[in-house]
This record gives structure tokens, sequence and C-alpha cells, in this order.
């Protein structure tokens, strides 16, 4: 059910400070901002964080507009409980009807084409806790957005994130404000409060005004601003918030005590954050969090799931996932600063969780539109409340589990502490989990080789599915993945071919399909190996003149991983291969056959009665040949050939023919390799009937 509602509401005022909560929400309710943009694009002046991406092969465009108008504060003290509306207050601001002036900044990246759009607006409240205005759920997987044509907004709503802006480039956001132009009120609400111990003063909230700038950021993105409209013709079915962390916080206080007011949002995407959610609104919300968030249990008694809400839990995950890091390092370089670290362990899990994320975008989008109810997660599993059980590597146990903790490579986790004196970012340590590779003694008997290690993980991947926490697209992605693990050995080669043969053949194996790979190829040679030149195309090799024995061959592969802003490059090479034994290679033809000829030799005259001379290799009258093959001859190695093919030595045959007659003969191995050829010439001669000679 939808709860954007166009009707204007009457609001009856009240005597004090704050007008009465209407009865419900309505989109008359939320600012109506003015439009302008997109603002132009040079070669020097572009959106802070302008995507690197090349949407054009998505076919989207990027477009940054500015939004104004006049908002309210919301009274989030007269009450502490989460769980109740803030009024709005009317009576204060530079006129006294409560309204403070806004200008703030939109970043659209959305289908270029109207018609590829997939009728959802996601509309993100970028973060600010990296003093800087970033939208971390963006840089969690943008390709998910890309590829299912989703309409993404980032929305500027606080102070720091208009300073930071300010700051890139003065001229083009030139009159940007959140907070009234410096007129919304800060510091101790009582001026003449005393701290007491455990309880300080009550301060004003620096972004109260940011409720409304948001509310009318999706006001623009319905088309119900003034001015241009931002989306180039989309008209959204359906809007999602979506906040990190500290945003996550702000858009979950929205959820608990503004949305009541702003009945604009259809649906809630909470990351990385813990606050608290009613459990008496209609809006969906599925909330996201890491192991980082959940070093203390949240029970069904406070963070439960309901007809609205979804707590999905993630195990070894952490607050900020490697995926974004990956996807934010090369523009959050170009327009800040290089978001290096120094941490007490290998900082960033690589439990890829924003697939989780894409998942609870998915499944939002269905509980809104067609009333589909997303399944209730496993959580973590608790020894006491701050104790989290975990398996003999120390991984967590419980929760959604992903590949990487099911199948582990490595101790994958959301803790992690800064070392003292490291760069600004260091600071951050907390939120960054870790990665500890397993060596190689310790993958050596959890996967026999590269393709054991597949097979596992791509039935753990297979066996996430029907928990409908990850997308069957997602799981593809995650298999593609794991295939550029660089290491895990090869699997024992297979032949291309014969394993009798002369010295061609071809190799293939399963190995590391990462980027920048070599493999070797090596055979058994003596008491050693020594490396074979073949022709090698990613896992498959080429093999020519090899040398005659019988051997066993072996390969290995060894992989130059990049250099990050947290890692040098380095190469990894893992153990060689199992060995494929029993390749004989036979270039050598049998040795020599033989020639027998018979027949009656041809003497000359003799001289006195005497007997003549025998004339070599004459006959007279018909002779028989006959051809003996001898055998294969024995390799250099000492073991055998493979042996005289029988069929190729010539049958016995008789010669008649007088005169002249060249025998040629030589015979074949089983490979087709030929002996020496033996010659013999032998001669019949004419004998005359009317004498002896």
């Amino acid at each position: 059910m939808k709860l954007r509602a166009f009707a204007a509401v009457v609001v009856t005022a009240t005597v004090g400070l704050f007008s009465a909560a209407s009865a419900s929400g309505a989109l008359t309710d939320v600012p109506t901002p003015v439009v302008t943009g997109p603002v132009p694009v040079t070669n020097t002046s572009y959106p802070f964080l302008s995507t690197d991406i090349d949407l054009a092969q998505y076919g989207y465009v990027e477009e940054e507009f500015f939004i104004e108008g006049d908002g309210y504060r919301y009274d989030t003290f007269t009450s502490t409980s989460f769980d109740e509306t803030a009024p709005r207050i009317e009576t204060d601001g530079p006129t006294l009807d409560g309204l403070y002036p806004f200008k703030t900044r939109i970043v659209v990246r959305r289908p270029a084409n109207p018609a590829d759009a997939n009728g959802t607006a996601i509309v993100e409240w970028n973060n600010v806790t990296a003093t800087q205005d970033i939208e971390w759920n963006w840089f969690s997987d943008p390709e998910y957005l890309l590829k299912n044509g989703y309409t993404w907004v980032g929305v500027t709503a606080q102070n720091t994130g208009v300073n930071s802006l300010l700051a890139f480039d003065p001229v083009r956001y030139a009159g940007l404000t959140v907070n009234g132009g410096g007129t919304v009120p800060t510091g101790q609400i009582d001026p003449g409060c005393v701290s007491a111990p455990g309880i300080p003063c009550a301060t004003y909230d620096n972004d109260s005004l940011s409720y409304d700038v948001f509310g009318s950021a999706v006001k623009a993105v319905l088309g119900e601003g003034t001015g241009v409209n931002p989306l180039g013709g989309i008209t959204p079915g359906t809007v999602i918030a979506s906040g990190e962390s500290q945003s996550c916080s702000r858009l979950s206080n929205h959820y608990n005590r503004i949305s009541e007011n702003h009945e604009i949002i259809d649906a809630y995407l909470l990351t990385v954050c813990t606050s608290r959610l009613r459990t008496d609104r209609p809006e969906k919300a599925v909330r996201v969090i890491t192991e980082s968030e959940n070093r203390t249990q949240r029970p069904e008694t406070t963070h439960p799931d309901t007809s609205s809400i979804r707590h999905w839990e993630v195990a070894g995950g952490s607050h900020l996932p490697r995926m974004a890091f990956d996807n934010i390092n090369n523009v959050l370089t170009r327009d800040f600063a290089e978001l290096t670290v120094t941490c007490e362990k290998f900082p960033l899990s690589l439990v890829q969780w924003p697939f989780t994320q894409n998942r609870a975008t998915d499944a939002l989008v269905d509980w809104v539109e067609s009333g589909t109810v997303p399944p209730i997660a496993p959580r973590g599993v608790y020894t006491d409340p701050t104790t989290i059980e975990r398996d003999q590597y120390g991984i967590a146990l419980g929760g959604i589990r992903y590949p990487a903790v099911t199948v582990p490579t490595a101790v994958n986790d959301g803790l992690n502490a800064s070392v003292p004196g490291g760069p600004i970012f260091s600071a951050f340590c907390g939120l960054l989990g870790s990665s500890t590779p397993f060596s190689q003694e310790q993958l050596a008997p959890l996967y026999t080789d590269f393709a054991d290690y597949l097979e596992k993980h791509d039935a753990a991947a297979d066996a996430m599915l029907p928990g409908g926490f990850i997308l069957a697209e997602d799981i593809e992605r995650l298999k593609a993945s794991a295939r550029q693990f660089a290491e895990i050995r090869p699997t024992a080669p297979l032949l291309i071919g014969e394993n009798v043969n002369r010295g061609a053949f071809g190799l293939t194996w399963v190995g590391t399909e990462a980027p920048d790979t070599t493999f070797q190829v090596q055979r058994s040679e003596g008491d050693g190996w020594v490396d074979v030149n073949a022709t090698i195309d990613g896992a498959t090799a080429t093999v020519s003149g090899e040398p005659q024995g019988s051997r066993s061959y072996r390969v290995r592969s060894s992989t130059v991983l990049p250099g990050t802003n947290i890692s040098e490059a380095r190469t990894v090479t893992p153990p060689y291969s199992e060995a494929l034994a029993g390749i004989k290679v036979d270039s050598s033809g049998p040795k020599a056959p033989r020639i027998i000829v018979k027949g009656k030799k041809y003497r000359k005259a003799g001289k006195n009665g005497r007997k003549g001379k025998v004339v070599k290799n004459t006959y007279k009258g018909k002779v028989r040949v006959r051809v003996i093959g001898r055998p294969d001859q024995v390799l250099p190695d000492g073991t055998a050939g493979v042996g005289l093919n029988r069929k190729s030595v010539p049958k016995t045959k008789v010669i008649r023919k007088k005169g002249r007659t060249v025998i040629k003969v030589s015979t074949k191995d089983n490979l087709g390799n030929r002996s020496k050829t033996v010659r013999k010439v032998i001669k019949i001669k004419k004998v005359k009937k009317s004498g002896k000679r």
C-alpha cells in the first residue's frame, strides 16, 4: 500500500511553541523546492565524487541539480522516546513563522531513456562521518543499480556535507546552506544549564532542517517541485530512502519521528546502524547490519521483525565493505584524499554483504508493490549479550552466512583497531573490520586443489539462494569472484592427446583466473624437476619437442596482486599441483630391420672343370625375400619404447623378375616413428637352356 497522499491537510494551531501534528502527513506538508539545473560540467567544475564509471555503457547519465526552498525544524527534545512523532516548530526562524531558507544539491544517476527505468527511485541521504558528503550505499554496489534500471538520487542534507562541497568548489557550490544561512539555533538549548554527572545538557540539532531538506528532495524526485524535472521524464512509482551508518541513523529518526509528518517515502533501506525502529508505522524497512555493529546482541525484544520491518545480520561482515572501498577509492582520492589507514589487523572484511543490500532493495520493492513479505533472517549466536560465538577459526556463528565464512580462506570479521600515529583515516579502523588470510598450512587440509575449493565454494553460494538473502545474479558474481582467488594450487594437469606420443601434446588444469597470473609447467627429470618450454593460454599449455622418456608433469600459478591505498603489491605463488604421471615420449623408430634373401646362388663358369665363384647378391631363378623386424629402441632414460608395429614389417615375397632389383625396407613403431631404411640390391641372371653354368 502506497502512503503518499496528495490531498491538502488542515493543520490546527495550538497555543505554545509548536503546532499540533497533523492526523496524517501528506505531500503538501513537505516543502516544495525550486529545482534548477542541471549544473554545467566543465574540465574544471564537476560534481563532488562524480562517478568514474562509464555510465554510457549502461545507458545512464549523471546530472547535478540545486534545490531550494524553506523548511521547518522539528521538536526532538520535548520527548526523548524514539517512537513518538516530533512536532513541527512553527514560531521561530528569520520571520518567526518557523521557516528557514535552504539551498542544497542533489546528484541524479538515471537511465538516459525514461523507458529503461524500472520505476523505483532510491534516494540516498549522504553520509558525513568522514567530513565529506559521501553516498556510501551507492558505492557498495553501483553495478546492481545500473544493470537493473534503478534511478538513484544522492541528497546533501547536512551542514558538514555542504561545508565539504564549499571547500571542494566554492564557485560551483556558492550559496548552498542547510542551516538558514547560519540562523538555525546551535549550542545549548538552555544556556544556563550546568551539566550533571552522566546527564549532559541538551543541545540543538545543528542539522534540524535536514528532515525537510531531504523530504523536499524526494518531492522533487516525484516531479512535485517547481522548475525543472530532475529525472528527465522518469516518474517513479516507488521511492526508497537509503542511508548508511550515520545517515542510516538520521533516516531511522526520520522513520520514527518524521514519517508521520512526511508520508512521502514508501520504504527505507537502512544499513549498518542499529537504531531502534517504532513498530506502528506502515512504511516498510529492511535493516542490514554486520559483525561490526553486532558485537552487542540485537534481540527480538528491541529489534523485532514485524509486519513492516526486517532485521538482517550478516556474519563476518565489516561496517565498510571491501566492495565499497574498491568502488570509492579512485574518486575519493581524486576529490579529497587517499583512504589510507594503519590498523592492528589488515583492514576490511571480504564478506560481500552488499549483495544482501541488493536483495533488501529488491525485497522492499516487492513488499511495497505486491505485498510479498521478505524472509526473516537468522541472527547471531551469543554466549552472552556482548560475546558472539565463534568457530574454530574465530569466525562469528549465526546470521546470514556467505561462502567467505562457510568455505573460508581467511578469518573475516568486523573487528579492528587503529595504530597510534597512523594516517587520518586510521581513526575509522574500528569500522573497517579485518581479513586475516589462512596460511598454506591451513589451506592444504581444507582444499586439495583449486577445483576442490571452487566446488565447495559454489555449493555454498548456491545454498544461499533458498534463504532469500541474495539474488541469483549475485550468486553468479560470488562464483566469478572466487575464481580469482590466487592462494590455492591448481589441479593436477589433464592430458590433451595420448599419454604415449612423439613429444607434442596439450595439458589443461583448473587454476586461478585472477588477472596478472602466469602458469609454469614442469616435467620430472631424474630426481628433480625442470621447466617446460610451453605455449600457455590461460589454463592450457601446448607442449612440443619434449625429450624422449617416461615423465610426470605438474603446474604452478604465480599471481601479481596489485597494490592499493592499504596494501603493497605482492606476488602469490602457491605450491605446485599434484603430478600427472605416465606420459611417454618416443620420437625414435625401431632398430633397422634385416633383409634375408633365399634362392639359388649364381656362379661364374669355372676353368679346368672347377666350380666358378659365387657372384654376390646374384641369383638364378626366383628368390624369396624375407624381412625380419627388430625391436623398438630403449629410450634414453632406460624405459622401453612404444614397441614395434608388426604390421609395418613387409610380408615375405618372391621375386622372379630378371635383372637388377633394389629392395628398400623400413619399419615403424606403434607411434609411426620409422626405423632407418635398409637397402639391398639383387640380380637374377637369365640362364641359357642349352647348358649349365
